[in-house]
This record gives structure tokens, C-alpha cells and sequence, in this order.
């Protein structure tokens, strides 16, 4: 699954009500049955859309015609995802795999491995990322490349994670920061059992939808400033999504079917 279900990324905005707050009111079985981007132009991207599959609330996998991801659960906490590209006869090859672990219900640790092959069957490249919750609100993390021969641990970067009434509000790395406002709709994934704990590695996943985006790669580097807006259904989740750069222009769309 690319980061945002896949992209970097995105999630949702437009009727007037306040509904989706009312928790009395909310329907646990809405999922996003498939998850279709547009680009204005193909220098933006490639369009494509994803198939999702679920047993209950748990997802099951994500499909798209040259690719697939499984996702594997312990109870109700995801502790898998595995990669596949998929050629043109339908064979599927794993690609990459990420395992994570958990201490009291938080994400503890992810090992991310890519480029699996014959020759490297563990991956080429290994990275580790170790997370530590000083509150609910609070959460910092450090990255670490892993030497695929003598299993060293070498730091490279680390940030802090805040969150805000279950929506990830800011990203510092260093010196470059990412802060995000919201709705108060409904975001698409929100009912996906486990997501919500896999921090960032779910692009934007949270309660609400974020309708704007400042970006920022070090503190002397101009804002890059991106706008989204939604159109709704009656349940207040969001069937299409356009992204806008920072000169208004369409970045891209996303189109959900549930």
C-alpha cells in the first residue's frame, strides 16, 4: 500500500453539518471499496485505481493492476505488510515487507525490508524506525539503516509526531516541518481496524480530512501551501477528493467507492 493507502499524501470536504461529531450516529461498516487516482497530465503521475478486500473491519489486502499488498494481523493490531508486484501472465513477486511491533496497544518498532530478491531474500536495503510516546499527543521516532551483513544500527534522522483529536497535526524532521488542518467529516479510512496505530505510514489517516497542508523542507525554504477540497456523500464521507497546488492548479483527484 503506498502511503496514503497510497500516495504521499492525502484524505477529505463540502456539505454543511456537523454530523459526522455525533458519535451516536456513526456507522462502523463504511469502508472504501476501491480508491481511484487521476492526474491532470502524466508527468503528475499515472492513473490507477485500487481494489480493497476485508474480512469484517480488518483489511485483507489492496490491489492494483501491477501490484498487491497483504496485511496481517495479530487479533486487532496490523503486524504485516507484504509487497508484490504483479507482471502481465498474473504472477505475483514479493517485492518489500514491513513488520511491526507494539508495547500497551502503540506502535513500538517497524523493520521496513526492500527489494527482496534470490539474492537478498531478508531485502537489500533494511531500515528501523523505534517509536516512543511520551503522550498520546506526543510521539518521537528515530530511523535507522540496518547493514544487511552484521545487522549494525546506524541513526540517520528522527522527528516528532503531534496529534490532535485523533488527526496527525504536525511532522518535524530536522529542520523541515509538515502542519496539517481539517474537517470535521468523516475520513474514509478512519473504520480500517489498526490503521489509525500505524502512525504516519498511513498518509493522513486519522478521524477528520485535511483540507490544508503546509510544507516546509528547512527552516529558511518557502512554504509550499496545499489545498484540498471534497464532495461528500449523505453519510459525510468523502467520494471525490482534488488536491490544488500552491498556484491553484489541480494537483490530483481521488475518486472512493464504499
Amino acid at each position: 500500500m503506498k502511503k496514503l493507502l497510497i500516495l504521499p499524501f492525502v484524505l477529505i470536504l463540502i456539505l454543511n453539518s456537523c454530523s459526522s461529531d455525533d458519535s451516536s450516529s456513526e456507522d462502523k461498516s463504511v469502508l472504501p471499496q476501491t480508491i481511484s487516482y487521476i492526474y491532470p497530465n502524466i508527468y503528475l503521475g499515472t492513473n490507477t485505481t485500487i481494489t480493497l478486500k476485508y474480512n469484517g473491519n480488518k483489511i485483507i489486502s489492496s490491489t492494483e493492476s501491477d501490484s498487491k499488498t497483504l496485511f496481517t494481523y495479530n487479533v486487532d493490531l496490523i503486524t504485516k505488510q507484504e509487497m508484490f508486484e504483479i507482471d502481465q501472465q498474473g504472477n505475483e513477486t514479493k517485492t518489500d515487507e514491513a513488520v511491526y511491533t507494539y508495547e500497551n496497544g502503540k506502535l513500538k518498532t517497524k523493520i521496513f525490508r526492500e527489494i527482496i530478491t534470490t539474492q537478498y531474500p531478508e531485502g537489500q536495503y533494511i531500515t528501523k524506525t523505534v517509536y516512543t510516546h511520551s503522550s498520546n499527543e506526543s510521539i518521537s521516532y528515530v530511523n535507522y539503516s540496518v547493514n544487511i551483513n552484521t545487522k549494525e544500527e546506524t541513526k540517520y534522522n528522527e522527528g516528532i509526531l503531534t496529534y490532535k483529536d485523533g488527526n496527525l497535526t504536525k511532522e518535524q524532521s530536522g529542520s523541515a516541518t509538515r502542519v496539517y488542518e481539517y474537517d470535521t467529516k468523516n475520513n474514509p479510512l478512519k473504520n480500517v481496524l489498526g490503521f489509525d496505530l500505524l502512525l504516519n505510514e498511513i498518509s493522513e489517516i486519522g478521524k477528520n480530512n485535511a483540507v490544508k497542508i503546509t510544507s516546509k523542507a528547512c527552516s529558511d525554504c518557502s512554504e509550499g501551501v496545499y489545498l484540498s477540497d471534497y464532495i461528500y456523500n449523505d453519510k459525510n464521507y468523502p467520494t471525490r477528493h482534488t488536491s490544488h497546488t500552491n498556484s491553484g492548479s489541480i494537483e490530483y483527484e481521488i475518486e472512493y467507492t464504499y
